[in-house]
This record gives C-alpha cells, structure tokens and sequence, in this order.
C-alpha cells in the first residue's frame, strides 16, 4: 500500500467511527428534563383594570384573597395576562415567555445545583424589552408558587407567578 492509500484508508476508517459514534454523541445528558415551571403574568393595579387589554382575564377569587394577604401585593384589581409551562433542561438556560406571541416579558432560567425530590433552586431571569431587571436564585418547591412584585406597567404592577408543577430526579 502506498503512502496516498494509506491516508485515504485511514480518512475512511475515520469516516466510519465518526459516523457509528454519532448516534451516542447525539444524546446529551444535559437536555434531559428534570421538572416543569409555570410562569403566571398578573396585572395589579388599583385604578382601572381594564388597562391592561381586551384579552385580559378576571383572575378567581381564591387568588385574590392570597394576593390581598400580602401587605406587598395588595391591590383593588387583578387580570391575568397570559402564562406559559416549559420543561427544565438540567443543563441548558431555557426561556419561558407567558404573553405569547409576544416576547416584551420574558424570564430565563437554569437548573442550580443536585434536583431534590421536593424542589430545585434555579437562576432566574426577569427580562422586559429586552432588557434584564432582575436575577434572582430562588429555591422552589412543588405547589409553591414564588410570586415577584415586578416593574410598573400602565398604571399598575406586574406581577410574576413562578410554580414548580413537577420535579423528576435524573
């Protein structure tokens, strides 16, 4: 066998494990889910709710008396503006935005640290248009929800709903 052979040998034996490899290689571990979040968006305001848009919607009146028990989130008037649920990738930032289509509230977030049977802590991103206002590092925990007082917002509050709906050890 010729030197030229050889190398061309060797680039197709090369070849071929890359592409028997590629299947395992595929798999990464750090796409694995190791829960669900749901993040609730809520206008609060004391003036008119209707401010917040026509496709707004009354929130139920057991909310309203655990948002009224805060001395913080205690307001005339809450409409739910949109929520969304995503699944927590062990090892990937993932973003979740609860006013879909729209992406002027967005919030990020990355698993922290060993997923307990109770909960997971994550780093927490609050971003409007674009702009990042508040990290956070909270710990959450199934059926306990963390709600964050957020940015003014058409002569109201936002308000942030963030709820662990399951955790799953990997």
């Amino acid at each position: 066998m010729t030197h030229a052979h050889l190398k061309s040998f060797s680039l197709l034996i090369f070849a071929l494990c890359a592409m028997l490899g590629m299947p395992v290689a595929a798999q990464d571990a750090g796409k694995d889910s190791v829960g669900k979040l749901k993040v609730s968006l809520y206008f609060a305001t004391n003036g008119d709710p209707e401010t917040a848009g026509k496709k707004a919607k009354k929130v139920d009146e057991a909310l309203v008396k655990q948002f009224s028990g805060a001395k913080a989130l205690k307001f005339k008037h809450y409409r739910l503006l949109g929520d969304d649920t995503q699944p927590i990738l062990r090892s990937y930032e993932n973003w979740i935005a609860p006013m879909k289509p729209s992406e002027e509230i967005l919030l990020s977030f990355e698993p922290r640290g060993k997923v307990e049977s109770d909960g997971l802590s994550l780093d927490l991103e609050f971003w409007q248009s674009r702009k990042k206002i508040m990290k956070s590092g909270p710990h959450l925990q199934v059926g306990k929800p963390l709600y964050i007082l957020g940015p003014s917002w058409r002569g109201g509050k936002l308000l942030v709903a963030v709820e662990l709906i399951s955790v799953q050890k990997p």
